[in-house]
């Protein structure tokens, strides 16, 4: 799991998100093309909107993040097919004039119920 902007606001931050995401496709892919068999794949899941944060636990202190954003993009994720990135229709919005998109049509997301999804499939030149 990642985030973006959560401590300086950047307009750019879920650009850099999508960047880190495809950064990630192509790191795996070159991996997987000069290792001895390895075919290791992902998921990619990604969603925006607002969370809650703090720190955690007394002997051993963490910073986590909370709330439906989290969990949606947890479940763009979980959901997803093998080697996409997989977003709803609220991230289409925000990514749109730097990103190419297609419908993938509507996924059972456990808590949300039947949910219209996308793929984002490359960034525009």
């Amino acid at each position: 799991m990642a985030a973006s902007g959560l401590v300086h606001e950047d307009p750019d931050h879920v650009f850099v998100m999508m960047e880190f995401l495809f950064d990630i496709k192509k790191v795996l892919d070159l991996f997987n093309r000069n290792t001895m068999g390895f075919e290791f794949q992902m998921k990619y899941g990604c969603h925006v909107g607002p969370v809650a944060s703090g720190v955690i636990g007394q002997s051993a202190p963490m910073f986590d993040i909370w709330g439906d954003t989290v969990n949606i993009a947890s479940r763009m994720m979980t959901t997803g097919v093998v080697g996409k990135v997989q977003v709803l229709k609220e991230t289409v919005d925000v990514i749109e004039s730097r990103y190419h998109s297609e419908k993938r049509g509507k996924v059972f997301v456990k808590g949300k119920g039947d949910i219209e999804t996308f793929f984002v499939t490359n960034p525009k030149l």
